[in-house]
């Protein structure tokens, strides 16, 4: 009968969660980064990685769990699940924190000071919502550059960190990015420059054989394909419209969006839009909500 009742309460509980979830999805609040897990590839993408080390098991602060190796959209960073699929996974687990008061220890990868999920998202999941603080875990250890950031935002930490990591490689000190993984964009953009062409992958980029010094590709990157290009960037006058963001975010949104802008260039709009645009000309091109 216990069994029975631990049951029932169990699949409660996970309905009201993922009532929850579902909620902040439909309202659009999962659109803001900070409600999503961090994906762990994104970040070694970004930031580069060392090597691993094992650091046994130790007790973690449930917290400092931000992100997931590959299931960064089954639970946003509240640990609410987003699939109905988890149910019978999490309602087990549920059943068995409620008649053990524990947990099976979890598996998690260490960057700085923030975790990352390798194994037991539903046992994270069913922690925090218990309003568990704590939690063992078997955490690997990938030693990254350390530099001296004080934040509360994981956000903030790992595009510091980024920006570490493209200044030791570029030497560039005034170029500005808000977003992240921006900074790694340009290196790969710097890449494509080196190679005189783009290859589409990391590897293929980094052996190519006919790229020039990576200095000299750096300087004239920088001298002949940023500068010009940010130089008519200010001179429009579209920063006003983009006051939280740098020109070099301007510049990469220029770069990822060409098509889509061509497009709208080649629009031809009836008289009735055409009288809308003249009245908004920004929301032509620009829509703010995507930047």
């Amino acid at each position: 009968m216990a069994e029975i009742f631990r049951s029932v309460e169990s699949n409660r509980e996970f309905d009201s969660l993922y009532r929850k979830g579902f909620i902040k999805k439909i309202l659009g609040t999962l659109k803001n980064y900070k409600n999503r897990l961090l994906p762990l590839n994104q970040i070694k993408d970004i930031i580069g990685t060392g090597e691993e080390h094992h650091l046994g098991v130790k007790t973690v602060e449930v917290d400092k769990i931000i992100g997931s190796e590959n299931r960064f959209e089954d639970f946003d960073r509240a640990f609410l699940p987003l699939n109905k699929f988890n149910r019978r996974k999490w309602t087990s687990i549920r059943s068995y924190y409620e008649q053990h008061e524990s947990l099976p220890i979890i598996s998690l990868y260490k960057i700085g000071d923030y975790y990352f999920i390798r194994d037991g998202h539903n046992r994270v999941s069913v922690a925090k919502n218990s309003g568990q603080l704590y939690i063992d875990a078997e955490v690997i250890e990938i030693t990254i550059p350390k530099i001296q950031f004080n934040s509360s935002s994981p956000e903030k930490y790992f595009l510091a960190l980024e920006e570490h990591v493209f200044r030791e490689k570029t030497g560039l000190q005034n170029i500005q990015i808000t977003l992240p993984g921006g900074y790694r964009e340009i290196i790969k953009l710097i890449q494509c420059f080196q190679c005189s062409e783009c290859p589409n992958n990391q590897m293929a980029r980094e052996q190519c054989s006919n790229k020039i010094p990576w200095e000299i590709a750096v300087q004239q990157w920088y001298q002949n394909c940023y500068s010009p290009a940010t130089e008519k960037i200010e001179k429009s006058g579209i920063m006003k419209q983009f006051k939280n963001r740098t020109l070099a975010d301007l510049y990469l949104w220029f770069l990822f969006n060409a098509e889509v802008l061509r497009k709208a260039a080649c629009f031809i709009p009836s008289h009735s839009h055409r009288k809308a645009i003249r009245k908004k000309p920004q929301n032509f091109l620009f829509n703010k909500n995507y930047f």
